[in-house]
């Protein structure tokens, strides 16, 4: 079997590789990336912000309706005390007490009133912040685009003349040596290494005699370790 051009095959192979990861982890993406995840988050955060203060705004309609509703109740009870003859002191201590609750249940709603307004007037200030921090995050992300397209534009092309290259190669490969190449480099790469003093140089073992006979003649052998192709 023609290993060397299975060898040259995978020489350039790995040299696409080599780019094609160069161009995912380039420092400019890596930036861009980050700069993603951060306006991600921050929309995510913004999100948060204006669910609590639209629960702060449900909330407080309802509060100021009940307020309404417990200060129309004072007057009524201010009138009902008004008309009981003075005289009936316990009619008069009863509606006293159902005023004092009612007070005291005004003060509670105010009192609740006033913590939400902090609150509300505390997320629109983190409201203010998280859009501006978003707006100066999608000024950074539009340049680091800018400048990956234009860095990856040259280094793609420089990935596409590679694959050329090494689509050139393939048919210079036995199709069953290709079959078994892209077999084995979904789990490990390179798939095809060279014999070392004895030893698979993918994985450092030591080969019996008997492999190193057959490696010698020219079969096809993997490595029982490692499972990569292993040539003279």
């Amino acid at each position: 079997m023609d290993f060397e051009s299975l060898w040259a095959y995978q020489t350039e192979d790995l040299k696409a590789d080599a780019i094609a990861t160069e161009i995912r982890r380039s420092p400019i993406r890596v930036k861009l990336e980050k700069s993603r995840d951060f306006i991600m988050e921050r929309q995510k955060q913004y999100k948060q912000i204006e669910d609590s203060i639209a629960a702060i705004a449900d909330r407080k309609d309802v509060l100021i309706h009940a307020l309404e509703n417990t200060i129309a109740q004072i007057e009524s009870q201010q009138q009902r005390m008004e008309a009981l003859d003075p005289e009936d002191g316990d009619a008069v201590a009863a509606l006293r007490d159902e005023v004092a609750r009612s007070r005291d249940e005004i003060r509670t709603l105010e009192k609740e009133l006033s913590h939400m307004s902090t609150d509300s007037a505390a997320y629109d200030k983190q409201l203010r912040s998280v859009r501006l921090d978003a707006a100066k995050a999608k000024q950074t992300f539009d340049q680091l685009k800018t400048d990956y397209e234009n860095e990856s534009k040259v280094r793609k092309e420089e990935l596409e003349q590679q694959r050329a290259r090494v689509r050139n190669l393939e048919s210079t490969v036995e199709p069953s040596l290709m079959a078994e190449y892209l077999a084995i480099k979904k789990h490990t790469t390179p798939p095809v290494v060279r014999l070392q003093y004895g030893q698979c140089s993918g994985c450092n073992t030591s080969l019996p005699s008997a492999t190193l006979s057959k490696i010698r003649n020219g079969a096809l052998v993997e490595c029982e370790t490692c499972g990569r192709m292993i040539i003279q």
